[in-house]
C-alpha cells in the first residue's frame, strides 16, 4: 500500500470515529463518512468491503491509538500507584469537553447499539474497552500491596468497575444533554477510589519515615550515552500476548511468575526478559534457559530467539517507570538518527527483586539496530 493509499485510509478512519460517535452505527451511511472525510465513495470501497468492515477497522484504530495516548500520559510518572489512579481520573476529567460525541468512547457507543445484532464489532469495542482497564491492574494492584488493602475484589474487578463509571458517565451526559455530569459522576469515581485506600494509606504512612511516604517526581535514571553489544542465540519460553505492551505486561509476567517454579524444577534458568514490538502490539514475557527447554507447563512458548546487533540503554528504577524510560531512550534514537532493523526489542532484567531496592533495579533496554 502506497503511503498515500495509507494516508487516506486513516483520513476514513478518522471520519468514521466521529461520524459513528454523532451518529451512531445504524443511522451513519458511507456517504456520510465519506463527506466527513472529503474523500470519494471509489476510494471507500479500495478501503473497506462495507459500513461493518469500516466499523471494524475503526475500532482497531481507535484501540490503538487511544491506547498509546494513554501510556504516553504524564500521570504515569508519580511515584506513588494511588497517586496514579486518582491523576488517571483527573486526566479523564480534563478530557471531558467541547461537543459530547466529540468527548464520549467511540467503542462504548458502539457497543450500546450493535451489541446483539453485530457480535463482530461488539467484541472488537470490548476488547478496546477491557485493554484499557488492563492499564490500570498495575497501579491497583500496587496499590493494594503498598497500602495492604485486602477485599473480595481484585486489581481486574476495580478496573473493569472504574470504566463502568465512565461508560455509565457518557450516556448520562448524553440523556441529559449535560457535559457537566460526567465531570460529577468521575468526581464521585475519585471519591470512592480514596475511601477504598484512605483508612489503610494513613496507616501505612503514618508508620514509616516522612521521606518513604513523599511521592515527589524523582528524576528519570537512564544512561543516554548508548552503546551496542551482539545478543547471543538464546532458549526462550515465554508467554505471549496481543495488545499494547504497556497494558498487558503486569498481567503477563504475573501469569508467567506462576509457571516459573516448574520450569526451574526442570530447567536452567539464566535471566528473564521481554521481547516485544510496539507497531505489532506483540508482548512476551519470558526466560532464558542455558539448553532447550523440558518439562515445560501448558501454556509456554518455545523458540531459539536469534539475537543480533542492539542499541542498548541502562534504566535504574522501578518497573512502573520502564515505558517512560523505553520512550525517551527511542527518543534519543530519534535524535541521533540511529538505524533500527524490523525485529523484538528487548528489555532485559539484571535484578533480583527479591533482594534489590525498586530505585535500584536494573534493566537493559535494547533496540535492534541495522
Amino acid at each position: 500500500m502506497s503511503s498515500r493509499s495509507r494516508e487516506s485510509k486513516v483520513v476514513f478512519l478518522d471520519a468514521a470515529i466521529d461520524v459513528f460517535r454523532a451518529k451512531g452505527y445504524s443511522a451513519a451511511r458511507i456517504e456520510d463518512v465519506c463527506a466527513a472525510a472529503d474523500l470519494t465513495k471509489g476510494s471507500f470501497f479500495h478501503h473497506f468491503s462495507g459500513k461493518e468492515d469500516l466499523a471494524l477497522a475503526a475500532a482497531a484504530h481507535w484501540n490503538s491509538t487511544t491506547g498509546e495516548f494513554f501510556a504516553n500520559a504524564e500521570y504515569h510518572r508519580l511515584a506513588d500507584p494511588l497517586d496514579r489512579l486518582m491523576a488517571y481520573v483527573e486526566f479523564r476529567k480534563s478530557l471531558i469537553k467541547g461537543d459530547l460525541p466529540g468527548f464520549t468512547c467511540f467503542a462504548g457507543t458502539l457497543i450500546q447499539e450493535a451489541y446483539g445484532t453485530h457480535p463482530e464489532i461488539r467484541d472488537a469495542c470490548e476488547q478496546s474497552i477491557s485493554q484499557h482497564a488492563s492499564m490500570l491492574e498495575p497501579d491497583i494492584g500496587e496499590a493494594m500491596r503498598k497500602y495492604r488493602v485486602n477485599g473480595e475484589w481484585t486489581p481486574r474487578s476495580l478496573a473493569l468497575h472504574m470504566q463502568s463509571v465512565i461508560q455509565g458517565a457518557f450516556i448520562l451526559a448524553k440523556a441529559k444533554q449535560e457535559p457537566a455530569l460526567a465531570i460529577e459522576c468521575l468526581d464521585h469515581l475519585r471519591r470512592y477510589i480514596e475511601l477504598l485506600f484512605s483508612r489503610s494509606r494513613a496507616e501505612v504512612q503514618n508508620s514509616q519515615e516522612p521521606q518513604m511516604t513523599a511521592t515527589k517526581h524523582v528524576p528519570l535514571q537512564l544512561a543516554l550515552s548508548t552503546d551496542t553489544l551482539v545478543w547471543p542465540e538464546t532458549h526462550y519460553v515465554f508467554i505471549e500476548r496481543i495488545g499494547p505492551p504497556p497494558a498487558i505486561a503486569a498481567q503477563t509476567w504475573i501469569d508467567l511468575h506462576q509457571l516459573v517454579p516448574t520450569v526451574a524444577r526442570h530447567n536452567t534458568i539464566r535471566g528473564f526478559l521481554s521481547l516485544y514490538k510496539m507497531k505489532e502490539q506483540v508482548y512476551r514475557a519470558g526466560i532464558s534457559l542455558s539448553h532447550a527447554p523440558s518439562g515445560m507447563p501448558a501454556g509456554l512458548g518455545y523458540e531459539i530467539f536469534r539475537g543480533g546487533k542492539y542499541h542498548r540503554f541502562i534504566y535504574t528504577g522501578p518497573y512502573p517507570r520502564l515505558g517512560e524510560a523505553t520512550t525517551r531512550a527511542l527518543q534519543t534514537i530519534r535524535e541521533r538518527n540511529l538505524s533500527l532493523r524490523d525485529d523484538y526489542s528487548i528489555e532485559h532484567y539484571l535484578s533480583d527483586t527479591k533482594t534489590t531496592p525498586e530505585d535500584q533495579l536494573v534493566t537493559e533496554i535494547l533496540f535492534p539496530a541495522n
